[in-house]
């Protein structure tokens, strides 16, 4: 079979790769790959900067946005069929920390976690690839054509999901909210938080008027650009706003988050950022500001399988809501043998998806 493969640690080696169609067990599952989405990690992995090919393996398969139909199940798989469409979660169990022994994989203590595409386990962009059905969410076939969408939505899902566990801890009602970026995570963590009733300003750096800023003022939310408005103008027009989520990609941006959440309110931070970019923050400021205002920081990354399973909820809400907007997020489709193209990232783009079968 096919494959898109990379020799880790090596720049632009991504490659068309010929391997063996994996075989299954009892208890694993075989899945034709339909669509693997691309995103920045891929990226990132295909420049060399990191990635980790399974044991006793030199290349690695990337791909961990995933789309598929299952072929093939074990005589021991119960709750998935042959036909059904599927996505596969991207992180596994480290084999000693409490986390993951609880089924909180994406909560590991250890960091000696796989994820598919990424670390030690062969990912989706191949022709076909297996897995354990508890990594395995169904799809319905109206939502196939989206399905490609829901590891990005299930990183949203967990940041607003962890964002409303930490504030058990008092009364919170957000009424505002501010996202940096306009990607997949930013426009789909605006979806979200529309849905939920929340008055929504998105901040990017393009200009209005282009594909993502038309996206954003679909779904009724606002659309700010850092190329024509100061970060002051912004604090000025929307205000302190009870839940700011960072996805831009931009360290300096993560910490002027720090500034934009007003009392009890929560920053959440989702960008991997690479490099060794420096500031001078206002530390004093910062600190007292946070004290003083019950404010809450915090990380996300990766999510678990209960937050795929809500994105699919929230993907079938979305598309009732907001037929057209799914597929618009989906900028460009590029047939596998093309795959060096899904690799170059244009200003236009959202989210690129390669074309498996």
């Amino acid at each position: 079979m096919k494959t898109i493969a990379v020799i880790p640690g090596k720049k632009y080696s991504a490659h068309l790769r010929e391997v063996s169609i994996p075989s299954i067990h009892d208890h694993e599952v075989l899945v034709r790959s339909v669509r693997a989405g691309i995103c920045g990690t891929d990226r990132e992995i295909h420049e060399g900067l990191y990635g980790v090919a399974p044991k006793d393996e030199q290349y690695l398969i990337l791909g961990h946005e995933s789309s598929g139909i299952v072929t093939k199940v074990g005589k021991n798989v119960s709750g998935i069929s042959v036909g059904q469409h599927v996505v596969r979660s991207v992180r596994r169990s480290c084999p000693s920390c409490e986390n993951c022994n609880q089924g909180m994989n994406d909560m590991c203590s250890t960091g000696n976690f796989t994820e598919s595409g990424i670390k030690e386990l062969q990912g989706c962009m191949a022709e076909y690839f297996k897995d354990q059905p508890q990594y395995l969410v169904p799809i319905t076939s109206e939502l196939s054509e989206v399905s490609v969408l829901l590891e990005p939505l299930s990183v949203v899902e967990k940041a607003y999901r962890q964002a409303k566990e930490i504030q058990r801890r008092l009364s919170w009602k957000p009424k505002k909210a501010l996202i940096m970026g306009a990607g997949p995570i930013g426009i789909l963590q605006a979806m979200l938080l529309r849905d939920s009733g929340l008055e929504v300003s998105v901040l990017a750096r393009s200009l209005p008027g282009n594909r993502k800023s038309k996206i954003i003022e679909k779904i009724g939310a606002q659309y700010l650009s850092t190329s024509c408005y100061s970060l002051d103008y912004v604090l000025k027009s929307v205000g302190k706003v009870d839940f700011v989520v960072e996805a831009s990609g931009d360290s300096k941006l993560a910490f002027d988050a720090l500034s934009l959440v007003g009392n009890n309110g929560v920053v959440c931070l989702t960008s991997i950022t690479g490099g060794n970019k420096e500031l001078t923050i206002p530390a004093d400021k910062i600190n007292l500001d946070y004290v003083l205002g019950n404010k809450i920081v915090f990380g996300t990354v990766n999510a678990h399988i209960m937050d795929y399973k809500q994105g699919v909820r929230s993907l079938e809400r979305f598309m009732g809501r907001w037929p057209e907007v799914l597929p618009e997020i989906i900028t460009r489709r590029v047939p596998l043998l093309q795959f060096t193209e899904a690799f170059q990232s244009t200003s236009d783009d959202i989210k690129v998806t390669l074309e498996i079968s």
